[in-house]
């Protein structure tokens, strides 16, 4: 087993000293899958992640079967091995089992929550879930009129389906898909078709599997082997079919709201100033005393909702900025936006600065407090750096950026040249320039 050593840091990077390097690790099983684990016997539960390579970037186009990790999504939870959906939904009750599953662009994501003592019972259930899903034929078409009603259902959301329309094109195909499907894909997919797709997607080689909180390590591992032993199957990965479109694209809706959605390209995972940015996104736009909220919704009126967020993956990242408004303020609470993410590349206060800091280690401390965020979070981190990260790393890290570097950040991330080629995202009665 491989366990990084954990990095230097300041009193609040000792705070996080349990779990210690000793509890952190990684190991790759026999059949390829990577396992993330964190040990940490201040938690009586186990949080478990898995990501399963069956995400919407691998669906075939369009109409040939978009939507196909969807539907495969609800389909492996109703029923695996010798357990019918009924009987495999009270065996994991009868453990108190929280779970959930559902798919984001590389990954099928399962995740699990029980209590330590339940732990093998419930990694049994799981391994069962991915090696063996019923896929019953009277599962189908129940799990399709869901995802149908889930797609048809986006126009009456508009502030979620800008965002979407805005990923669109902002984000090159195929991973620029909504995770919804498409139409007619989904009316095309059969159940051959989709147990097929199951054994040839669902591979251990592109597989992590992240589990934290009160465990053995060596005794998860060694049932994960148990488990898994001859599990296979050859792992491809989608890759980008063109550039992203980017522009400018409008949804009309008749409608007394306008939703408008910006893109900027941001710093990847894998970039060092990822965190960097994640402090610059956390000023600008990151809450209630956010520079947008204070100058776009409280000082001017302009919009009843407006943020930042900082869509960040493993090969590219995009800052993205939404507003909610009225047809008539729309013109101007774009134009405001757009002052005040100028106004960026001209840094921030020192208070402005100091308030980000401690804001990134208040969420340190609460993921911290989670078996189950902090079991997705050492997946993620396998899948984008390739080795699991303790939260002192994560302090110490953020404990080394100073207010300098900051600055010099925001001056490169919102210039001119860059913030000219963001992608504009309207739903409303009318466009937006």
């Amino acid at each position: 087993m491989t366990l990084p050593a954990s990095g230097p840091g300041s009193a609040i990077a000792a705070a996080f000293a349990r779990p210690s390097s000793a509890d952190l690790g990684m190991h790759t099983l026999s059949c390829g899958l990577r396992v993330a684990f964190e040990r940490n016997s201040a938690v009586r539960s186990v949080g478990i992640s898995w990501w399963l390579p069956v995400g919407s970037a691998g669906d075939p186009d369009g109409a040939a079967g978009e939507g196909e990790s969807t539907l495969l999504a609800e389909l492996i939870t109703r029923g695996a091995g010798d357990l019918d959906s009924r009987a495999f939904s009270e065996a994991l009750d009868r453990i108190g089992a929280q779970r959930n599953c559902g798919t984001a662009a590389y990954h099928t994501l399962v995740s699990m929550t029980v209590l330590g003592s339940r732990l093998e019972p419930a990694l049994e259930l799981m391994c069962t879930m991915v090696r063996a899903p019923r896929l019953d034929a009277d599962a189908l078409e129940p799990a399709r009129s869901l995802a149908l009603q889930s797609l048809a259902s986006l126009s009456d959301d508009p502030a979620h389906l800008v965002m979407l329309k805005l990923a669109g094109i902002a984000l090159p195909p195929p991973y620029n898909r909504t995770g919804f499907g498409h139409a007619e894909g989904l009316k095309s997919l059969t159940l051959d078709g989709l147990r097929a797709a199951w054994v040839r997607r669902c591979v251990p080689a592109g597989s992590i599997l992240g589990i934290a909180g009160a465990i053995d390590p060596t005794q998860v591992i060694d049932q994960l082997e148990r488990r898994l032993a001859g599990w296979g199957g050859a792992f491809t990965e989608p890759v980008p079919a063109a550039p992203a479109v980017r522009g400018a694209i409008h949804v009309p809706q008749q409608s007394a709201q306008t939703h408008l959605g910006l893109a900027i390209d941001a710093p990847s995972d894998r970039d060092p100033k990822s965190l960097v940015h994640r402090l610059a996104v956390k000023i600008i736009g990151g809450g209630m005393s956010s520079r947008l909220f204070t100058e776009v919704r409280e000082k001017r009126g302009l919009c009843y909702s407006v943020g930042m967020s900082y869509a960040v993956g493993r090969d590219r990242g995009i800052s993205q900025v939404y507003a909610g408004s009225t047809p008539e303020r729309a013109p101007r609470t774009l134009e405001c936006i757009r002052t005040e993410l100028a106004r960026a590349a001209s840094g921030v206060s020192a208070e402005e600065f100091a308030g980000a800091i401690v804001g990134l280690k208040s969420r340190l401390v609460m993921q911290g407090e989670s078996a189950s965020a902090r079991a997705s979070a050492i997946a993620g981190d396998v899948f984008r750096i390739g080795h699991p990260r303790s939260l002192a790393e994560v302090a110490a890290d953020a404990d080394a950026i100073s207010h300098d570097a900051l600055n010099a950040h925001m001056a490169h991330a919102f210039a001119e040249d860059r913030l000219s080629q963001a992608s504009l995202a309207v739903v409303g009665p009318a466009a937006l320039q």
